[in-house]
């Protein structure tokens, strides 16, 4: 049962939180597992739940996670759902410990009920000529059982290695093996489902102040219906979120500066999505809250691809990159950005294929996700993915701001 608590600490609390609430509870966490600089740097969310695992070995791990994450107002779903994990698995420990007699009832075949109380136990001592008796038509029940057993899909026993490196466990289509492939498009809305059931649901209001947004685009969804949404990127007092919106007519409500009140929106994976059925509306004089500068320095920033190059494959990355060379393929289309620290690979298919731009122009990518493709760690986009072209001829002062209404000059 060790194992299942390592499974909740990774997959139910540190894969579920965004990078910036993760560099906190390594700097929290610093201490006590004598984390140097370089380690807070380089080491990944498995690395740390390796040496949480270690440290505080069992439930104690999570109750540390706890103990940690509560105290951030955001993560309070994150909070109860380890707790409730924890709960769960002490739970199945419990069952797991009940007293040894049950073995001569299970002897008798894995399909036989197995009496549950002890006056259960007292009567079966008393009919051994019975239950002799009984012996045939047992064993016959059994066959029968085992035989349905052996018809019925396998439960799952726990998250599969693609859930630990970012990926949701493939949902079962059918119990009956198919000869068919899955198309494209049945990949995406099997992913796009799996994805939904993963979602939590924010009901309270919550203030913040946009800080960006894209223009209107279209995307194909996975039924291949057209529909338009844009990506805005907005903040509290203490932290940054990127941000899907779905309903076009809120356009106007996401205007650099404004501040607004969100409710009854989603999270996943430290992404917030707003729908129809959210609620957007401008806050009032008294409910504008003070955006620390740091806080709106680290929404601007691009992350160094030396750093992604460390995170989990599933991670979602926005940010500002030099194109170094363009490969058109007949799929798809490789572009490779540089920085000063390393290269990466952003591979773009559908409306992302071969896109016009050149080297040297810069692309600003809105929510690609880093994949293990040919046991190298790429870009990839997905249904909701966007990219703005900036042209090489731009200086670099207009390269940054001509898309975005710069927060700084606004606060």
């Amino acid at each position: 049962m060790e194992a299942e608590y390592k499974k909740i600490i990774l997959l139910k609390g540190l894969e579920a939180i965004k990078d910036y609430h993760f560099d906190i509870i390594k700097s929290l966490l610093a201490s006590d597992l004598k984390l140097t600089k370089k380690m807070q740097d380089e080491y990944d969310r498995i690395k740390i739940a390796d040496l949480i695992e270690v440290k505080f070995p069992g439930p104690a791990g999570v109750n540390k996670l706890i103990e940690l994450l509560k105290d951030i107002p955001s993560l309070k779903e994150i909070v109860e759902i380890l707790r409730r994990e924890k709960s769960k698995v002490a739970k199945k420990m419990k069952a797991k410990g009940t007293p040894l007699k049950k073995k001569k009832h299970e002897e008798v075949g894995p399909a036989t009920p197995t009496p549950t109380t002890s006056k259960a136990l007292e009567s079966e001592r008393a009919g051994e000529t019975a239950v002799g008796q009984k012996r045939k038509s047992a064993k016959e029940e059994i066959g029968v059982k085992r035989n349905k057993v052996s018809q019925d899909p396998p439960s799952p026993s726990g998250a599969s290695t693609a859930a630990v490196m970012g990926h949701p466990p493939p949902p079962q289509i059918s119990s009956t093996p198919s000869s068919t492939p899955l198309t494209k498009n049945q990949e995406l809305q099997a992913r796009s489902q799996e994805a939904d059931r993963r979602k939590v649901l924010h009901n309270s209001p919550m203030i913040m102040m946009v800080l960006k947004a894209t223009e209107l685009f279209e995307y194909e969804s996975p039924g291949n219906e057209k529909n338009t949404m844009f990506h805005a990127t907005v903040a509290t007092e203490t932290q940054f979120f990127q941000v899907k919106v779905f309903n076009t007519n809120l356009k106007e409500k996401f205007t650099p500066g404004k501040f607004i009140t969100i409710s009854n929106y989603l999270e996943y994976k430290g992404l917030l999505e707003v729908n129809q059925a959210s609620s957007v509306s401008e806050a009032g004089p008294d409910q504008n809250i003070v955006v620390p500068k740091s806080i709106i320095k680290i929404a601007n920033e691009t992350p160094k691809i030396c750093n992604l190059q460390k995170q989990a494959s599933g991670t979602y990355v926005y940010g500002l990159f030099m194109l170094h060379k363009k490969t058109v393929n007949k799929k798809n289309t490789v572009y490779e950005i540089q920085d000063n620290t390393g290269k990466m690979d952003v591979v773009g298919n559908g409306k992302w294929h071969n896109i016009v731009c050149e080297e040297g122009d810069k692309l600003r990518l809105f929510c690609f996700q880093l994949r293990t493709i040919d046991r190298t760690l790429k870009m990839t986009c997905e249904i909701h993915s966007f990219i703005k072209v900036i042209k090489a001829k731009k200086n670099k002062k207009s390269d940054i701001n001509n898309d975005f209404i710069k927060v700084e000059t606004l606060i």
